[in-house]
């Protein structure tokens, strides 16, 4: 049967509304119920509301009959109500909404687990597994959804047959409002624990009652208390714990608060604490009106203690710093006050100038500050004041922390007739209540403290007896320092006029007084100064003991705005015994020297004579008399005019002018007269050269020294030298000749594996059919060349050498390896010439060491290759290497190679010269040799600090020795192992090479071709571009990685090498930094490599390529990750 549920009818999880049967049978069947609130063995919880009961309601007392039974049943207000088969699961009976599960009769004897729920087997959420038929109410939540139901079961008999009452009703919306709640729930409580301070939530009702109702951890925490000792405290008077000075005014502000409700309060207050004592809290207030009319307060407390202490103590601070700033001013200080920059205003002026400054400008503070520049007496430092202390600039320095600013100027007060100079400092402070801008000004007079430093100053770039600081206008001086083993010191202060009268009247020489009173007058030091600046004057004094002391007097400049000079005493006397020595010195120097005043022209002249003899000097008034007369006795007729132009005043301040550090002229002197003359001239007869010096005789440029010495002797030694020169010269050719003879001897080296090169081409090209003798011709092309390239590369290391552009690469080496490497080369070559070969060690104890790996082993290939061709068929070439001890250093270790053969031996006196450059023995005449190999060694072993040595016998055999100090090494494997791997030139190639593309830039074809060649013998292709521009957007057009590195020739058309290396290195793809360039080039001097490396390349190769050097270099670069 299908009995439809009662239309809106109202659900609620765990409670609903009694229907109208069970209100009839309220007194019997349903007084026999056992109630219960427990969903899936857990207590629902909530407040019942009148006229429902719980869902989970279980009839424990027998069933009535079958009518009774549906009738039952069908009166229920669930979701839906299903008879289930107890042993077959089908549905016997449903009563359900139709927008349940299942509804109607299209469920009836179906699997329950089928109709209900679409399983094929009964379902794992059914709480008859878990529960059994307890006539509980559970909640079941079914699989792959988010539905939640109440669900009990309850045993009966249907018709005779064993079945389930399944009641069900839909809590999906209930349990959903319930985690939610349970989720804000646990938030709510999250952020009550995460505020600092506290928390507490007072109820207050219309009788103006306020209770505590809730006080959180925090809180209690903050206060020092527990919760329940806070909310004793608290809960009847809030306002309990609250200092007795504070309570008062924080119930009346709350009470106002409460009364309009409006927005939030705030309340500062000191709180008790549990152990005694308060701190500081800030309280901010929400309220909440309730339904019954009352209201609740929502309280957050933050403890505030330190910053109210913060605050107490800046304003202790504050009041300080004003109290001290006016508690005692100092006798220098003209104003002192204090003003509020941000609201404009003056605060307090103490003016100790008498010049009633704030009467005259007013207490607003920017015209206050306005009015002071006005007396600073120069325009930029005006301008400075009012950029420093004006409103704007000074609450600008405020806000970047520059409290204190302070400048120095010179101002002019107005009720005084002479400026002063001043130092003006404001301090710049926060006011603690406000956060106003306060500045403390102080304006102190530093007039005397800049003259005694400018005075000072003076003195410190000159010795002195005595310093002073004189007031013209006052007639009165102060002594501002003195020498204690200074003469006649004046006393400390007294008036000026009668101090100088004195002097010239007892104590200064009677030929000085006049000028020393005249130079000394206030009228004439004000004139001079003004006129010409600084002066000095010399005169002498008779000191205390009666013995004559010269003094030298400086007048400078103080500030003539203030009337004030420096006088600067010094005592010279020991200075002009040294001049006069000096002058001695200079007689046996120079014949003469002289002195020309160029303002008065006046002309003064020491002779050697007159120096040694303490004669007086020769002295003319008119330095153009001087040269007539000079001239006219001592200079022959044809150089009298040339040499009167010479001496001619003009002329030597026109070339001081362009040569201020001095400059010389030589002219020729003859006597023309008989007798000793009046001017210095070798009374004998003949021609002398005189040479005369002309310089600045003092730093301001008003005389001129001249300097005469007679130059004839060397004249004649400069003769004797250029004669020398012309003998060197005659040197130097010779050493050309050589040259030349060595070039002459090069093009019969060169042009013999040439013409092989040439010849063996030809006959390859005339017998191209015959494999063997075209072999046979590339094997004699081969060594032809590589005979070729060892000449040319000779005479390249010898220029590097000559030139120190050798650099060392020092790296850790293992001796057994690198004698391994030196045998693997040599032994081949000895094998070829019938000759046996040997590498010894002895007393070797340390093999691993600092060296240059390429270095060492040229200096050793290069005098074993001597010995193996200077060596007969069946003969024997030794390399012996010992350890011996070091010589520069105890913790350094030093090797001794030795070289031995059993060749043909030199001549004894050849080997005096056979370390020098193509130097050749005749016995050796007829084997090909540029003569540079035994110099470049020894130049190898000079620049590693090291020694060479030969010992040889004719026809017995020669034995070079090199000795090389290195530092000690840790032991490598690398460079151990280095050896191990090694491979045979061919096989290393292709390792490295297969497999690997390059881009090439040659412009010459021939060269480009076997360049591709070289690289596909070896498994590595390339592309080849004609010039530089042409690579650079090859490389850009291609993706990054493409080419593995870049073999660049240097000239070539559009865009040479350097430029197109450059331009690539400039490239912002990611490999243009790191990609590999490698400079292909014939121009192989070290400038050339140089300058590759500058371009951004990595390394060089030169032209003709070499196989071998372009596989290291290509090694390096690519085996390292090698990037400039």
């Amino acid at each position: 049967m299908y009995s439809a549920p009662a239309a809106g009818r109202k659900r609620t999880l765990g409670y609903r509304k009694e229907s109208a049967a069970y209100a009839d049978r309220k007194g019997t069947a349903g007084e026999a119920m056992k109630k219960t609130t427990v969903v899936d063995g857990q207590e629902i919880r909530g407040i019942p509301v009148e006229g429902t009961r719980p869902v989970s309601n279980c009839y424990t007392d027998g069933l009535p009959a079958q009518g009774s039974l549906s009738d039952k049943i069908t009166n229920k207000t669930d979701d839906g109500i299903y008879v289930i088969d107890k042993g077959s699961c089908e549905v016997l009976y449903a009563n359900a909404s139709r927008r349940f599960l299942s509804s109607g009769q299209g469920c009836i004897g179906k699997k329950c687990y089928a109709a209900l729920f679409g399983q094929k087997a009964p379902c794992r959420h059914c709480t008859l597994n878990t529960h059994g038929a307890d006539g509980m109410a559970h909640e079941m939540v079914i699989e792959g959804s988010d539905r939640c139901f109440v669900t009990w079961f309850q045993e009966t008999d249907w018709n005779g047959t064993p079945a389930y009452i399944k009641y069900i009703r839909d809590v999906t919306e209930e349990v959903h409002n319930r985690r939610e709640k349970e989720r804000l729930a646990m938030y709510f409580q999250t952020v009550l624990e995460s505020l600092p301070g506290g928390i507490s939530v007072i109820r207050c009702g219309q009788d103006g009652s306020m209770k505590t109702e809730y006080i959180s951890d925090g809180f209690a925490a903050m206060t020092h208390m527990t919760v329940e000792e806070a909310m004793k405290l608290y809960e009847t008077d809030i306002f309990a714990g609250l200092h007795p000075e504070d309570a008062a005014a924080g119930r009346q502000k709350l009470a106002e608060y409460v009364e309009h409700g409006a927005g939030h309060c705030e309340l500062t207050a000191r709180m008790k604490l549990g152990g005694g004592g308060y701190i500081w809290v800030k309280d901010t207030v929400s309220l909440q009106k309730t339904p019954e009319g009352g209201c609740r307060l929502y309280s957050v407390y933050t403890d505030i203690t330190g910053t109210v202490e913060e605050k107490e103590q800046m304003n202790r601070q504050y009041e300080d710093i004003i109290l001290q700033h006016y508690r005692t001013p100092g006798p220098d200080t003209l104003v002192l006050g204090h003003c509020n920059i941000t609201q404009n205003k003056i605060l307090e002026i103490w003016d100790a100038t008498d010049s009633g400054l704030l009467t005259a400008y007013g207490d607003i503070r920017e015209d206050f500050f306005l009015g002071l520049s006005g007396l600073v007496v120069e325009e930029e430092e005006r301008k400075a004041f009012r950029d420093t202390y004006l409103n704007a600039p000074a609450l600008a320095a405020f806000r970047r922390h520059d409290m204190k600013r302070e400048m120095q100027c010179y101002v002019k007060l107005p009720r005084e007739d002479h400026g002063r100079y001043v130092k003006i400092r404001m301090e710049l402070v926060e006011m603690p209540d406000t956060g106003d801008v306060i500045g403390v000004l102080t304006v102190t007079d530093i007039t005397e403290n800049t003259i005694a430093d400018r005075i000072l100053h003076q003195l410190s770039v000159t010795s002195h007896d005595y310093v002073v600081d004189l007031d013209l206008g006052k007639d009165s001086y102060r002594v501002l320092s003195c020498s204690q083993n200074a003469h006649c010191i004046p006393p400390p202060c007294a008036c000026h006029s009668a101090y100088i009268a004195a002097m010239a009247g007892k104590t200064v020489v009677p030929r000085d007084r006049g000028n020393y009173e005249k130079a000394l007058e206030p009228e004439e030091i004000r004139r001079r100064l003004s006129d010409n600046g600084p002066y000095t004057f010399t005169y002498s004094i008779i000191d205390e003991k009666g013995g004559i002391r010269t003094k030298n007097m400086t007048v400078s400049i103080t500030d003539l705005r203030l009337d004030r000079v420096c006088l600067i005493c010094t005592d010279i006397t020991e200075s002009v015994v040294e001049q006069q020595g000096l002058l001695n010195m200079l007689a046996y120097t120079f014949e003469q020297m002289g002195f020309l005043d160029i303002g008065s022209e006046s002309f003064t002249m020491y002779s050697r004579r007159m120096v040694l003899e303490n004669l007086p000097p020769y002295f003319e008034a008119s330095y153009g008399d001087y040269v007539t007369h000079f001239t006219e006795e001592c200079v022959p007729g044809e150089k009298l005019e040339r040499v009167r132009e010479q001496f001619s005043l003009k002329v030597m301040l026109a070339r001081l002018d362009k040569e201020p550090a001095g400059y010389d002229f030589v002219f020729q002197c003859q006597r023309k007269v008989s007798g000793p003359g009046k001017f210095p001239c070798k009374a004998e007869d003949g021609v002398h050269y005189k040479q005369v010096n002309v310089l600045w005789g003092d730093e301001n440029h008003r005389t001129i020294c001249m300097v005469h010495a007679d130059v004839t002797d060397i004249l004649t030694a400069e003769q004797q030298a250029q004669k020398e020169l012309e003998e060197a010269l005659a040197l130097a050719e010779e050493a050309n000749q050589t040259k030349s003879n060595f070039l002459s001897s090069m093009s019969h080296d060169i042009r013999t594996p040439m013409n092989a090169i040439v010849n063996m081409t030809a006959l390859g090209l005339h017998y191209i059919d015959d494999k063997e003798r075209v072999e046979g011709c590339l094997k004699k092309i081969e060594i032809s060349s590589q005979h070729l390239l060892s000449l040319v590369n000779d005479v390249l290391d010898m220029s590097r050498i000559e030139r120190s552009g050798v650099v060392m690469n020092p790296a850790v080496l293992h001796l057994p390896a690198l004698l391994k490497q030196i045998s693997v080369i040599m032994e081949p070559r000895a094998r070829a010439g019938g000759l046996k070969f040997k590498v010894q060690e002895e007393n070797i104890k340390h093999s691993f060491f600092y060296g240059d790996a390429l270095h060492i082993k040229r200096i050793l290939i290069n005098l074993l290759s001597n010995a193996v061709k200077f060596t007969p068929e069946g003969g024997e070439v030794l390399l012996l290497a010992e350890e011996i001890p070091a010589v520069q250093a105890e913790d350094r270790i030093r090797y001794r190679f030795s070289v031995r053969d059993t060749g043909i031996g030199m001549r004894e006196e050849f080997l005096a010269q056979v370390f020098d450059p193509f130097a050749r023995d005749n016995s050796a005449a007829q084997i090909e040799g540029t003569g540079l190999g035994l110099s470049i060694a020894r130049g190898l072993v000079e620049l590693m600090d090291g020694r060479i040595t030969v010992e040889s016998k004719l026809k017995e055999g020669s034995v070079f020795r090199v000795e090389l100090e290195f530092d000690k090494a840790q032991e490598s494997s690398a460079a151990r192992t280095e050896l191990n791997g090694m491979l045979p030139a061919a096989q290393l190639h292709r390792k490295l090479l297969e497999g690997r593309r390059f881009l090439v830039a040659e412009d010459n074809q021939i060269n480009a071709e076997i360049i591709r060649e070289l690289l596909a013998v070896y498994g590595a292709g390339c592309e080849v571009e004609p010039d530089g521009a042409q690579a650079v957007r090859a490389f850009l057009e291609k993706e990054p990685g493409t080419y593995d590195a870049i073999l660049m020739d240097i000239q070539m058309p559009v865009m040479n090498g350097y430029e197109a290396a450059g331009a690539i290195r400039a490239l912002s793809r990611p490999d243009a930094e790191k990609i590999p360039i490698i400079a292909i080039t014939a121009n192989a001097f070290s400038e050339d490599v140089q300058k590759a490396l500058e371009a951004g390349m990595n390394t060089h190769v030169a032209k003709p390529i070499d196989m071998n050097l372009l596989g290291d270099a290509l090694r390096m670069v690519l085996d390292n990750g090698h990037t400039p």
